[in-house]
């Protein structure tokens, strides 16, 4: 994964404003959070000093034989204020809650439709897995943390005021509230962020934690079944908690040395803090302050002492946790390397054809080629099968096919044109995949062949489809047919076998009826009579299309019309079945070795 240039943390912080919320209808709340966050530290400090008044307006109208009335102004004033303020306070709890109530939802599309654009080739790169890995383990760190840097912004006009109603009463108590700040300052400056820099540090190790105990979480029968009778659950336990013992002790450590310089720095600031009283409760007696005005001073100072230190504890857990914030920023800012051409296949009516041509291939840093010099071509509307050993390059064919990788010597032309030419999307519309890794999706049975092709319309073809993959008696014994949700913790769902897995997989590629069908061993799962239905269909169904069977069950090969044995990332042989057989050579040994 190339490495983007490490940005400061103010440019990160605004990244992740931008993503989340600059260019989204939510941007209103966050300024409003902003303000009314300001709002909500200022009202301590505000309504002190109203006390502070009609304190002091109590005492004076006492003292000089004045009324009860001479004080409602300032008890109107001071109550309005507090009706006000739980208006503005049910205003902010109510963005709050609503800012809380949609991060999942700015999560999904901050993350998840960055993703969906990410080339499946990066998934193959081990740095933007471990990456990707971090980030998706610590997504709620980068946005806590975003949070805690809109509360420093939204704290420090309050602890500007704070400083300056202390200095404009007593200078004096100004400069000893910043000297009572200082032990703090000091203790999370050195200590606070070393704890976030931990769990900065161990990231990685959270994802091994959770390798070793994610299973055991599972709901999956056939998983928890194979750890019941291999009885290997206790080790994983065993396995995750020592990870997890390694942790806590690089926390235990900390703490300890947090904690007792924190005590000694405690002790310092409260003996500043003892002075400060005695000296503002001397300056009472000696006249030089009145009662109402001690009133708001000690809370001017609590609240400067106490924002500086919630400022400081938040900016310690910022920078702690920079590191996220830049795996955030590399993964967001990740640029696919396969840069789509222009050219648009329009109005294609019958299947595809294909030329390799001198083609070599090796994957990125490796000095091993996989292909070597491979040349080929398949004419419009062909059936072929690729055949040959584990490691002989099938797959990958199939990826420099679906421009998954780009081969560095050689060409791969479709239709006469050169694929790098090709617009990415309008070729994609043409093709039909099912992977020997496709996916099983919780969903209902309907859009489970439905994404086959989300461009069409609902109608009969979904059942068309799926009963010329033989899965469409089986889906109508389930309990909501076609509505049917595929897991166990929806209500009425079920979980179907292997096998019939495999038949929706291959009901959601003829769906599709792609003019090029890829079949990366499509009937692995399945029994000989269903594998002979389905390829019964596939024959069937085979005009204008051209179709490229990856297997190892030569019940399967043997039928195709034209079969490719690799071997050692070269064409070995050519030919149909009969023919190849004839041949006696590495086609003929395996058919041979499979059948008997």
């Amino acid at each position: 994964m190339k490495k983007l240039k490490e940005e400061g943390i103010i440019k990160l912080l605004f990244f992740v404003y931008e993503k989340y919320y600059k260019n989204t209808k939510f941007v209103w709340q966050i300024r409003w959070y902003l303000v009314l966050q300001a709002i909500s530290k200022l009202y301590p400090l505000l309504i002190s000093y109203l006390l502070g008044r009609v304190i002091d307006s109590s005492i004076y109208s006492i003292n000089n034989n004045g009324e009860f009335r001479d004080v409602i102004p300032l008890i109107i004033i001071f109550g309005m204020v507090a009706l006000v303020w739980t208006l503005v306070n049910n205003v902010f709890q109510y963005v709050d809650s609503m800012i809380d109530l949609w991060i999942s939802y700015l999560d999904d599309d901050v993350y998840l439709k960055k993703y969906i654009q990410v080339e499946p080739k990066a998934y193959e790169d081990p740095d933007f897995v471990n990456e990707k890995g971090i980030l998706n383990w610590n997504s709620h760190t980068v946005i806590n943390n975003f949070f805690q840097s809109l509360e420093v912004v939204s704290t420090f006009p309050v602890v500007v005021i704070s400083f300056l109603a202390i200095y404009a009463q007593m200078p004096l108590l100004s400069l000893l509230a910043v000297i009572a700040t200082i032990p703090s300052a000091i203790i999370i400056a050195k200590f606070g962020r070393k704890v976030w820099g931990i769990w900065s540090d161990r990231g990685e190790e959270k994802i091994k934690y959770s390798s070793y105990r994610s299973t055991l979480w599972e709901s999956n029968f056939e998983k928890l079944q194979e750890v019941y009778v291999f009885k290997y659950g206790k080790y994983l336990l065993d396995m995750a908690k020592k990870i997890n013992e390694r942790f806590i002790e690089k926390f235990r450590k900390n703490y300890i040395s947090r904690y007792s310089w924190s005590t000694v720095a405690n002790f310092v600031s409260n003996i500043v803090n003892i002075f400060v009283l005695i000296f503002s409760i001397q300056m009472v007696f000696e006249g030089n302050m009145t009662i109402g005005m001690l009133t708001f001073i000690i809370a001017a100072y609590q609240r400067f002492n106490g924002d500086v230190s919630e400022i400081l504890y938040k900016i310690s857990s910022v920078l702690g946790n920079k590191k996220f914030f830049v795996t955030f920023y590399n993964v967001l800012n990740w640029e696919n390397s396969i840069v789509s051409g222009e050219k648009k296949l329009d109005n294609i009516k019958t299947g595809l054809s294909i030329e390799f041509k001198n083609v070599w291939f090796r994957y990125p840093k490796t000095k091993k080629w996989i292909l070597k010099d491979v040349s080929f071509k398949v004419d419009k509307d062909e059936d072929i099968a690729i055949v040959g050993k584990n490691g002989a390059g099938k797959s990958t064919m199939i990826k420099l096919l679906l421009r998954i990788y780009d081969p560095q010597k050689g060409d791969i032309f479709v239709d006469g044109t050169n694929i790098k030419e090709l617009d990415i999307d309008s070729y994609y519309k043409l093709i039909g995949i099912l992977s020997q890794s496709f996916n099983q999706l919780s969903i209902t049975v309907q859009d489970n062949i439905y994404i086959g092709d989300v461009s069409k319309n609902m109608d009969g073809e979904i059942k068309e489809a799926a009963k010329k993959a033989d899965i469409h008696d089986t889906i109508m014994e389930l309990p909501e047919k076609y509505s049917t949700f595929l897991s166990r913790e929806v209500k009425d769902g079920i979980q179907l076998s292997g096998g019939q897995w495999q038949k929706l997989a291959i009901a959601r590629a003829f769906f599709r009826n792609a003019k090029l069908l890829i079949l990366d061993e499509p009937t692995s799962g399945v029994d000989s009579i269903s594998e002979e239905k389905i390829f019964e269909n596939i024959r069937k169904n085979a005009q204008n299309r051209t179709t490229v069977i990856v297997s190892h069950r030569f019940a399967t090969v043997r039928k195709a019309g034209r079969i490719l044995v690799i071997d050692d990332g070269r064409i070995a042989e050519d030919g149909d079945h009969t023919t190849l057989l004839k041949q006696n050579g590495l086609y003929a040994q395996m058919y041979n070795k499979q059948v008997g």
